[in-house]
């Protein structure tokens, strides 16, 4: 029973030693780089950076604004939601001073929607603030 463990373990050990030869006639094998990336389009229009007049600002893209002109929200949305989108609208110089309060978006209560918009912020509710935020 030795004999026939000697033998068959000699037996695979030189079967082995066989295999872990690469046969000589075959050329080596060489790795090919892989094709070059395409590249993008130069025609590719760019998104605005800023917004003028009455054109859609905020929103997924955080669009901003032309220079004299503030991102105006749907009263009582604000930028609580990261998508939401306004509209560049011009900030008013003079407004009147008719006394109907409104809380802004900032935070800060204005004595009406004029008032609000010439600061630049949008409304967040009808009437004073509940708790009114201050710069310090």
């Amino acid at each position: 029973m030795r004999l026939i463990a000697l033998v068959l373990s000699i037996t695979l050990l030189t079967g082995c030693a066989w295999f872990e030869k690469p046969p000589e006639d075959l050329p080596p094998v060489e790795a090919e780089a892989p094709p070059p990336a395409p590249e993008a389009p130069d025609d590719t229009p760019a998104l605005p950076l800023t917004a003028g007049v009455g054109e859609t600002c905020g929103g997924i893209a955080a669009v901003a604004c032309e220079d004299g002109l503030f991102c105006k929200m749907d009263d009582g949305a604000c930028r609580n939601i990261a998508d939401a989108a306004g509209v560049c609208t011009e900030v008013r110089s003079m407004c009147t001073r008719e006394y109907r309060p409104v809380c802004g978006c900032d935070g800060k209560t204005y004595g009406n929607k004029c008032e609000a918009h010439a600061a630049m912020t949008s409304i967040a509710s009808e009437g004073p603030c509940m708790l009114e935020t201050s710069e310090e």
